[in-house]
């Protein structure tokens, strides 16, 4: 099975340029999460004194809880199911921007949710107009464009929105000598029993995997068919071992607006490599490239890529 028919993604570059000088923490997603999460439900509730939706009468017609009110993100409370979007920040540490300075970063879309996409051009340009930043010193910007791969879905100067419904073309390399390493890039953050691991078996990376594609599928697509022998396909994980690895544990933490308080959203990072047969899986992990995998993957947590 191709990764584009487990589940249609889409996955565009937000090409940013600041009117002013901006200080951002050395891990972005936060910052650009936050923002994105208060430009949307001000642009999009009708009921902004609810805090919670379900106590809102329109809430099953209401596009910010089919976005944003799907993940209980929280390290007290289970996750319900993912979100439906991802912001990928700049994987560098860099803090200061100038004037005039470009701001890139990566949004992807899961399946049908890309029915919403001119919501999210929306919600780019207010977050431009409140500003981003730390310390309370918050810069604006301007939205300049929005690429899909080379083509331009978004044009900051007409203002014209076109052609966004391409999703992304996975092709699948063939594995040699039978080993894979990952480098996990952002922090990730996986729970066995309720407790974040600093490790990553393979068999836990598969079952992580595919319990992630299967909640989007159920949630986010028209086509819910998952057809896979999740058991047979687990006992084959299980054979593949773990040769070596530097992964690391990343210590982070950001205030929500929403929560009134601090959270730590730590988790490893750093390179693993795997032995034994693993083609079978490479669609999955392939896919997973762009979905991410783990908790709180909105923020731009979760990012892997096979080296």
């Amino acid at each position: 099975m191709k990764p584009d028919e487990i589940l249609r993604v889409y996955k565009y570059d937000v090409i940013t340029r600041f009117r002013e000088n901006a200080i951002l923490p050395a891990y972005k997603g936060a910052t650009l999460r936050g923002a994105f999460g208060i430009a949307f439900k001000n642009s999009i509730c009708v009921n902004k004194k609810i805090q919670d939706c379900n106590g809102c009468l329109i809430s099953n017609k209401c596009i910010y809880k089919q976005i944003f009110n799907t993940e209980v993100i929280s390290d007290e409370k289970s996750q319900n199911f993912p979100q439906p979007f991802i912001l990928e920040p700049p994987y560098d540490r860099q803090t200061f921007y100038g004037k005039n300075d470009y701001l890139k970063f990566g949004l992807i879309i899961i399946d049908k949710m890309v029915d919403y996409f001119p919501y999210f051009v929306l919600t780019f340009k207010l977050m431009g107009e409140k500003g981003i930043g730390i310390r309370r010193k918050r810069s604006e910007f301007d939205l300049i464009k929005i690429k899909n791969r080379t083509r331009i879905v978004f044009d900051g100067k007409t203002q014209n929105i076109k052609d966004y419904r391409k999703p992304v073309k996975i092709s699948i390399p063939k594995i040699k000598q039978n080993l894979l390493t990952l480098n996990f890039i952002s922090p990730t953050r996986i729970k066995i029993e309720g407790e974040l691991i600093n490790g990553l078996p393979f068999v836990l990376f598969i079952k992580s995997l595919l319990r992630r594609i299967s909640l989007l599928k159920k949630n986010y697509s028209d086509n819910k068919n998952f057809n896979i022998d999740y058991d047979a396909l687990l006992e084959k994980a299980c054979n593949i071992q773990t040769i070596s690895s530097s992964l690391r544990w990343y210590d982070w933490q950001r205030f929500s607006s929403r929560q009134k308080t601090t959270m730590k959203l730590g988790g490893f990072t750093g390179q693993i490599t795997y032995s034994g047969e693993i083609q079978e899986f490479i669609p999955y992990i392939k896919l997973g490239e762009i979905i991410h995998i783990g908790k709180n993957t909105s923020f731009g947590l979760g990012k892997y890529v096979i080296i």
